[in-house]
């Protein structure tokens, strides 16, 4: 094993070392990089003897570890190859090692977050699936986390645009979380996507888990827009995270009568330059300017018109639209999925539908 393939192979067990923090990796990596100290010495001053034990059986086990990535077309970056995403390198917490699947070059476009509440009211959808159409359409990719409401609305308006988005997870990259969004993590690869993390294959989604990813959602963004947070809203990390990183921030204001949006309403109390009103407000401030795109006329069968006509009468529930359609479950999904892809059905939240 030459040097790089060792620094590797490294980095890697150290990755598969069960709830071992990022600080920790960095420390060890420090020692062993920069102080020149070797493995074995670097691992004794930093990891407890059951974690450097655990460590080594990570190490002994890499090479069908690594065959088991290749063979789920995932690929790996440590912080020391030369691919791995510039904007990451700058923050002062860059993961040790990236896991990546699917356009592994979308690490380095120009790209913006997109994040808010798991909860929106439909004044935050709509905020959300509006702004991100127009970043698509000028050429941004979207990142974001993966999780229920404002997250899956921006990464579905980037692939109703037919546009590249990035998710960032907080578990394994063979773990789909939350699972009833394994249909847009297909759409997704199969459009060009990526998804990325800096978790091994089989770790699953712990709950400290989600503000630590927060900074890579930041990290890998030259902006990030909030659509909508509550006082206690996850979001409002990643935007701190921004603060940190130097990156820009953009917000809405909210309604001063709703909960939901006590968390951006005080956003642009503190930060008051963060307000905008429009995508392009964002675009202009960025200095991109939107891509001229022919719409696309979109053909709807029976089972869309359905839908779109039992939501005239108002928000419904998935259960409520399944009893009005007769439509099965898969299909009743996967028709809901295209019309929220297609610009003309909203998630309000707790499984709501609404026309956009």
């Amino acid at each position: 094993m030459d040097k790089t393939d060792e620094k590797t192979a490294y980095l890697l067990a150290l990755e598969c070392v069960e709830e071992l923090s990022n600080k920790k990796k960095r420390a060890v990596l420090e020692l062993y990089e920069s102080e020149g100290l070797s493995i074995d010495k670097a691992l004794a001053k930093v990891l407890s003897t059951a974690q450097v034990r655990e460590f080594f059986g990570c190490l002994d086990r890499m090479e069908s570890f690594m065959d088991g990535m290749r063979a789920q077309g995932v690929r790996w970056l440590t912080c020391l190859d030369e691919d791995y995403p510039e904007k990451l390198l700058q923050i002062d917490d860059p993961p040790t090692a990236l896991f990546a699947k699917g356009d592994v070059g979308l690490l380095n476009t120009d790209c913006i977050a997109v994040v808010g509440s798991r909860k929106p009211t439909r004044y935050g959808a709509k905020v959300a699936e509006e702004f991100s159409r127009e970043f698509a359409r000028a050429g941004l990719t979207i990142v974001s986390g993966f999780a229920r409401g404002i997250d899956s609305i921006a990464h579905k308006a980037a692939l109703g645009e037919h546009a590249k988005t990035i998710a960032v997870f907080a578990c394994g990259l063979d773990v789909c979380y939350p699972a009833e969004h394994r249909g847009m993590l297909e759409s997704m690869l199969q459009g060009g996507g990526l998804i990325v993390s800096e978790y091994a294959l089989g770790v699953k989604p712990l709950q400290y888990h989600f503000p630590d990813r927060n900074r890579i959602i930041s990290g890998l963004s030259r902006a990030v827009f909030l659509a909508e947070a509550a006082k206690k809203s996850g979001s409002l990390i990643t935007v701190r995270h921004a603060l940190d990183q130097g990156r820009d921030i953009f917000a809405v204001p909210g309604s001063i009568f709703t909960p939901e949006c006590e968390g951006s309403n005080a956003l642009l109390r503190e930060i008051p330059h963060a307000l905008c009103l429009s995508p392009e407000d964002v675009l202009d401030a960025l200095g991109v300017r939107r891509q001229e795109t022919e719409q696309e006329v979109v053909e709807l069968g029976i089972a869309d018109n359905l839908i779109l006509e039992a939501l005239k009468g108002g928000d419904l529930h998935f259960e409520q639209l399944l009893e009005i359609s007769g439509l099965g479950v898969g299909e009743l999904t996967n028709t809901l999925f295209n019309l929220e892809l297609n610009g003309l059905v909203v998630n309000t939240g707790g499984n709501y539908y609404a026309l956009s």
